[in-house]
Protein backbone atom coordinates (compact mmCIF):
# COMPACT_ATOMS: atom_id res chain seq x y z
CA UNK A 1 0.00 0.00 0.00
CA UNK A 2 2.80 2.52 1.03
CA UNK A 3 4.56 1.45 -2.10
CA UNK A 4 1.53 2.25 -4.23
CA UNK A 5 1.00 5.49 -2.41
CA UNK A 6 4.53 6.63 -3.13
CA UNK A 7 4.18 5.64 -6.57
CA UNK A 8 1.42 7.34 -7.44
CA UNK A 9 2.75 10.53 -5.68
CA UNK A 10 5.90 10.31 -8.29
CA UNK A 11 4.06 10.04 -11.30
CA UNK A 12 2.37 12.73 -10.40
CA UNK A 13 5.68 14.72 -9.46
CA UNK A 14 6.53 13.76 -13.15
CA UNK A 15 3.38 14.74 -14.53
CA UNK A 16 3.41 18.34 -13.37
CA UNK A 17 7.15 19.14 -14.33
CA UNK A 18 7.94 21.64 -17.17
CA UNK A 19 8.56 20.09 -20.37
CA UNK A 20 11.61 21.81 -21.82
CA UNK A 21 11.27 22.78 -25.29
CA UNK A 22 12.94 22.04 -28.04
CA UNK A 23 11.67 24.80 -30.45
CA UNK A 24 13.12 27.98 -32.02
CA UNK A 25 15.61 29.72 -28.99
CA UNK A 26 16.26 32.73 -32.21
CA UNK A 27 14.04 34.90 -30.29
CA UNK A 28 13.90 33.53 -26.69
CA UNK A 29 16.37 36.81 -25.73
CA UNK A 30 14.64 39.08 -28.27
CA UNK A 31 14.01 42.84 -27.08
CA UNK A 32 10.98 44.05 -26.60
CA UNK A 33 10.31 47.66 -26.45
CA UNK A 34 7.98 48.66 -23.79
CA UNK A 35 5.02 50.40 -24.80
CA UNK A 36 2.77 53.30 -23.26
CA UNK A 37 -0.94 52.29 -23.10
CA UNK A 38 -2.70 54.51 -20.70
CA UNK A 39 -6.53 55.73 -20.14
CA UNK A 40 -5.64 58.89 -20.67
CA UNK A 41 -4.53 58.31 -24.31
CA UNK A 42 -7.74 56.36 -24.88
CA UNK A 43 -10.42 58.75 -23.78
CA UNK A 44 -12.64 59.68 -25.79
CA UNK A 45 -13.15 63.13 -27.78
CA UNK A 46 -15.89 65.10 -27.64
CA UNK A 47 -17.43 65.50 -30.83
CA UNK A 48 -20.45 67.81 -30.86
CA UNK A 49 -21.80 70.87 -27.49
CA UNK A 50 -25.46 72.33 -27.37
CA UNK A 51 -26.77 74.02 -25.19
CA UNK A 52 -27.40 71.12 -22.48
CA UNK A 53 -26.58 68.23 -25.00
CA UNK A 54 -22.96 66.73 -24.78
CA UNK A 55 -21.94 63.89 -27.74
CA UNK A 56 -18.96 62.65 -26.25
CA UNK A 57 -17.82 59.41 -28.25
CA UNK A 58 -21.28 57.74 -29.57
CA UNK A 59 -23.15 58.86 -26.61
CA UNK A 60 -25.03 62.20 -26.20
CA UNK A 61 -25.43 63.28 -22.67
CA UNK A 62 -28.16 65.52 -21.24
CA UNK A 63 -26.01 68.71 -18.89
CA UNK A 64 -28.13 69.61 -16.04
CA UNK A 65 -27.67 72.71 -13.66
CA UNK A 66 -26.53 69.40 -11.15
CA UNK A 67 -23.58 68.52 -13.49
CA UNK A 68 -20.35 69.16 -12.34
CA UNK A 69 -17.95 70.25 -15.27
CA UNK A 70 -14.16 70.48 -15.11
CA UNK A 71 -11.39 71.32 -17.67
CA UNK A 72 -8.31 70.95 -16.31
CA UNK A 73 -9.11 70.49 -13.29
CA UNK A 74 -11.30 73.71 -12.59
CA UNK A 75 -14.79 74.36 -12.58
CA UNK A 76 -16.45 75.38 -16.35
CA UNK A 77 -19.22 75.94 -17.43
CA UNK A 78 -20.52 74.03 -21.14
CA UNK A 79 -19.63 76.99 -23.33
CA UNK A 80 -16.39 75.93 -22.04
CA UNK A 81 -16.34 73.05 -23.02
CA UNK A 82 -14.99 72.35 -27.17
CA UNK A 83 -15.12 69.66 -29.96
CA UNK A 84 -12.21 67.88 -29.67
CA UNK A 85 -11.01 67.93 -26.21
CA UNK A 86 -10.29 64.67 -24.55
CA UNK A 87 -13.28 63.63 -22.19
CA UNK A 88 -14.44 61.79 -19.30
CA UNK A 89 -18.03 61.58 -18.18
CA UNK A 90 -19.96 60.35 -15.10
CA UNK A 91 -23.69 59.45 -15.53
CA UNK A 92 -26.89 57.07 -16.26
CA UNK A 93 -29.22 56.65 -18.89
CA UNK A 94 -31.99 59.82 -18.97
CA UNK A 95 -33.99 57.92 -21.36
CA UNK A 96 -33.43 54.74 -23.62
CA UNK A 97 -33.79 54.76 -27.39
CA UNK A 98 -34.93 52.20 -30.15
CA UNK A 99 -31.22 52.26 -31.15
CA UNK A 100 -27.88 52.53 -29.08
CA UNK A 101 -27.12 55.74 -30.88
CA UNK A 102 -30.96 57.28 -29.69
CA UNK A 103 -30.06 56.48 -26.16
CA UNK A 104 -29.70 59.94 -24.06
CA UNK A 105 -27.35 59.43 -21.21
CA UNK A 106 -27.32 62.24 -18.05
CA UNK A 107 -24.33 63.59 -17.03
CA UNK A 108 -23.45 64.02 -13.37
CA UNK A 109 -19.83 64.56 -13.99
CA UNK A 110 -17.97 66.18 -17.01
CA UNK A 111 -13.87 66.08 -17.23
CA UNK A 112 -12.11 67.50 -19.89
CA UNK A 113 -8.47 68.33 -20.90
CA UNK A 114 -7.89 71.16 -23.63
CA UNK A 115 -4.44 69.21 -24.25
CA UNK A 116 -5.10 66.67 -27.28
CA UNK A 117 -1.78 66.16 -27.55
CA UNK A 118 -1.60 62.79 -25.62
CA UNK A 119 -1.88 60.59 -28.20
CA UNK A 120 0.86 62.10 -30.54
CA UNK A 121 3.37 61.98 -27.09
CA UNK A 122 2.24 58.39 -26.54
CA UNK A 123 2.97 57.44 -30.35
CA UNK A 124 6.45 59.32 -30.78
CA UNK A 125 7.30 57.68 -27.18
CA UNK A 126 6.34 54.38 -28.72
CA UNK A 127 8.33 54.79 -31.53
CA UNK A 128 11.69 55.76 -29.95
CA UNK A 129 11.25 52.72 -28.00
CA UNK A 130 10.81 50.47 -30.86
CA UNK A 131 13.76 51.96 -32.60
CA UNK A 132 16.14 51.44 -29.08
CA UNK A 133 14.72 48.14 -29.17
CA UNK A 134 15.63 47.32 -33.14
CA UNK A 135 19.32 49.02 -32.27
CA UNK A 136 19.27 46.82 -28.91
CA UNK A 137 18.59 43.77 -31.15
CA UNK A 138 21.18 44.78 -33.86
CA UNK A 139 23.94 45.09 -31.82
CA UNK A 140 23.23 41.73 -30.01
CA UNK A 141 23.12 39.95 -33.17
CA UNK A 142 25.93 41.28 -34.98
CA UNK A 143 28.56 38.61 -33.34
CA UNK A 144 26.39 35.75 -34.73
CA UNK A 145 26.33 33.71 -37.48
CA UNK A 146 23.81 33.11 -39.84
CA UNK A 147 23.35 29.10 -41.08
Amino acid sequence: MKQLRVALLLIAGIALLPLSSSGDTKNKNRIVPPTRKGAASELPTIRKVGEDLVTVGKKTYKVTSLTRILVNGKKAKVADLRSGMQASVTGGVLRYGKEASDTIYKASRIMAKTDNKLEAKRREFNKKQAERAREMNRRKNQGRTRR
